[in-house]
């Protein structure tokens, strides 16, 4: 064998060796965590989070957030979530107890949670609000697990009303209801099914606006379009507005009643509502 096929061999060599080196790189990442490694590689379509071997979790999306340190416990903090709309990340926590295998725990698997704040002594959990909503917020220790830290409930801002409201400026429908003026008269008009309502917005795109000025969208709830689907118009000029979502039979609901809508903003209703 020449001497030049002996050096494009070895080149070759190289490359590949390259190659592959970077190909796990995208494939695998490693992190040291109490003396071992974790481990998020990806499998086809999803990824798997590991710790010295031992698969702890898959989802469609794992990535590495931080580890943090509360009551002297070391705790590994990751985001995971399974794709779809309008659904953020969720939470995943690990640690290893003293002379124990590395445990998990996870929130906001069912639509994602806020990225957690964290103290020396607790891990808090701030849930995300929909209108018309009051839950509960929980903290996590390494010794006594979750607890419930308080309630909290969803609320507009704080010095806005009708005169401040600006429809050129929302660029999703859900927005509406920060204005202190359109939740006050979306909860005067809708009572108890505010929060069903606003759920029924929760996946849509940016609201129309007509040449009369009359803002209006369309959305449906997570996961869930063609079965709960909500249409809103805003007349933004006689301070009013209007709801319209679909149920399962016999015709879509209204807030108010249909015959109390002016004729040009029923018009706007769509069709398959």
């Amino acid at each position: 064998m020449s001497i030049v096929s002996r050096i494009l061999i070895s080149v070759f060599g190289a490359l590949l060796a390259t190659g592959a080196a970077r190909a796990e790189a995208e494939e695998v990442q490693r992190y040291s965590f109490q003396g071992g490694e974790l481990t998020i590689a990806r499998q086809d379509y999803e990824r798997v989070l590991a710790y010295e071997g031992r698969a702890l979790h898959r989802a469609y999306f794992i990535g590495f957030d931080r580890i943090v340190t509360v009551r002297d416990v070391e705790i590994a903090l990751l985001t995971a979530g399974n794709g779809g709309n309008a659904c953020g990340p969720y939470t995943i926590m690990l640690w290893k107890p003293e002379n124990g295998d590395v445990k998990t725990e996870i929130v906001g698997e069912e639509c994602g949670a806020p990225p957690p704040a964290v103290t020396d002594e607790r891990i808090y959990f701030m849930p995300y609000l929909r209108p018309g909503e009051q839950t509960v917020v929980r903290s996590w220790g390494p010794d006594d697990g979750f607890e419930t830290a308080g309630v909290l409930s969803y609320a507009p801002q704080q010095g806005t009303d009708w005169s401040s409201f600006d429809p050129e400026t929302v660029s999703h429908p859900v927005e509406l209801f920060r204005n202190a003026g359109l939740y006050e008269t979306a909860q005067a008009l809708l009572g108890d099914e505010l929060f069903s309502v606003a759920a029924g917005l929760g996946t849509a795109s940016a609201p129309e606006i007509t040449d009369d000025g009359v803002l209006t969208a369309r959305g449906c709830v997570p996961h869930a379009c063609g079965s709960q689907d909500t249409f809103v118009a805003v007349d933004a000029k006689n301070r009013a507005l209007y709801f319209a979502q679909q149920q399962a039979e016999p015709a879509p609901r209204f807030w108010p009643a249909r015959d109390q809508w002016p004729a040009a903003i029923a018009d706007l209703v769509p069709d398959d509502l």
